[in-house]
């Protein structure tokens, strides 16, 4: 579609794409999905749209006070205490740091590239005969990483337009306190620096915040893009969080062994400051299907250190895998306590990290998961349940 057939474009309105990919930043804390009305397991390192989130804080009352309630109330509270306690021991069979894929789908693939598209708006309205496409490969750096950031203009049959990046300009997102200045960036569409192919359509830069005057920056760095398609101006926006530096690598060893009927993963990782961190890995089976969505979170002191991601038994036994298992895309943050940003990232593991040896379903044991966290939940809800069928708020 050309500009001259647009009769919306030709107008001579300006057009506004705010499209980014902040991450990381003024969220809510939210924990590992439990089955409804079931209270948030501390020990769970917890995830937030696909990707690491910070721990959520203390253990929550699990006996609450339950509301005067009439006759004809308990037959309604007894079911629902019935289904509570149902969905718990359904959702306990497996421990917090051993969850199946299923539970996770859009936690499975976190290294995936980020593609936005937005229509342009014009006059406060969609337009949907002009569509911008943003793109990054990546939304975190840490030291000396590189994100790939495109950009790419089609009308509604999927032709490329030819949009232009008029400026481009990285500096620290606001709310910011920092005094770097902003450095300008470059697009091009030449086949060079990231760019796939010469003179597709698609405007593409390289942003490494390490060589532009960044490194002393923690937080969210922004790349403010300017538009221009003919006449009209237009802006988008990427965000991405850089950690200066890493506060612990992974070393790339792995090791496996069978303990307690399950089977676990121990990482290298080479800690430079010490605190509480959180990894994260994914297995799959030989096939590729998706199995286990495995965490990690501790204290790690400075030095050579260890971390395990198991893979609970009971979880293989249930979910009867195709050896060898394959551990796949690990990634991994410090803590920060009170602090924003709240974390410091590593420098991911990015494929397939390890592929075990090749083992029998019957190898690994098919019991469910125990824990004191779980016995009190199962205590707390069946006391509902008692409470329920007793008609006895007051029960102890």
């Amino acid at each position: 579609m050309a500009l001259g057939r647009n009769k919306t474009l030709g107008l001579g309105a300006v057009f506004a794409v705010i499209v980014g990919a902040a991450y990381f930043l003024s969220r809510p804390e939210p924990s590992l999905p439990l089955p409804e009305g079931s209270p948030a397991s501390p020990s769970a390192p917890p995830v937030f749209a696909g990707r690491l989130q910070a721990p959520s804080g203390t253990l929550s009352g699990v006996a609450k006070p339950q509301p005067e309630s009439t006759a004809d109330d308990w037959p309604q509270r007894l079911r629902e205490a019935q289904e509570r306690l149902g969905n718990y021991k359904r959702f306990a069979r497996y421990p917090p740091g051993s969850r199946p894929a299923r539970e996770h789908p859009d936690q499975m693939t976190p290294f995936l590239p980020v593609v936005r598209q937005s229509p342009l708006i014009l006059h406060g309205e969609a337009n949907e005969d002009v569509r911008i496409q943003l793109g990054q490969d990546r939304r975190e750096l840490v030291a000396d990483e590189a994100a790939k950031l495109w950009v790419r203009c089609e009308d509604s049959q999927g032709k490329v337009l030819p949009c232009k990046v008029a400026q481009a300009t990285a500096m620290p997102a606001p709310p910011s306190d920092s005094k770097l200045p902003p450095v300008s960036l470059s697009f091009s569409d030449d086949g060079q620096n990231g760019d796939e192919r010469a003179q597709d359509g698609t405007l593409t830069t390289s942003f490494q915040p390490s060589l532009l005057g960044f490194r002393s920056f923690h937080g969210t760095m922004r790349v403010q893009v300017q538009l221009a398609l003919g006449k009209e101006q237009g802006s988008a926006l990427f965000d991405l969080l850089y950690t200066p530096t890493a506060p612990a690598r992974f070393t790339g060893t792995v090791k496996e062994s069978r303990a307690d009927g399950s089977l676990q993963f121990v990482l290298g990782l080479s800690v430079q400051k010490a605190g509480r961190y959180f990894v994260v890995g994914r297995v799959d089976d030989q096939k590729e299907r998706q199995i286990g969505y495995l965490q990690w979170e501790g204290e790690l002191a400075p030095g050579n250190q260890t971390v395990s991601l198991t893979v609970f038994g009971k979880l293989i036994y249930d979910e009867r895998p195709e050896f060898p298992l394959r551990l796949r895309d690990v990634e991994g943050f410090l803590f920060l306590e009170d602090s924003a940003p709240d974390r410091m990232h590593m420098p991911r593991l990015m494929g397939v990290v390890h592929k075990s040896q090749v083992y029998s379903v019957a190898d690994f044991a098919d019991t469910e998961w125990d824990g004191e966290m779980k016995r009190r939940y199962l205590d707390e809800y069946s006391k509902d349940v008692e409470r329920a069928e007793k008609r006895d708020p007051n029960l102890p």
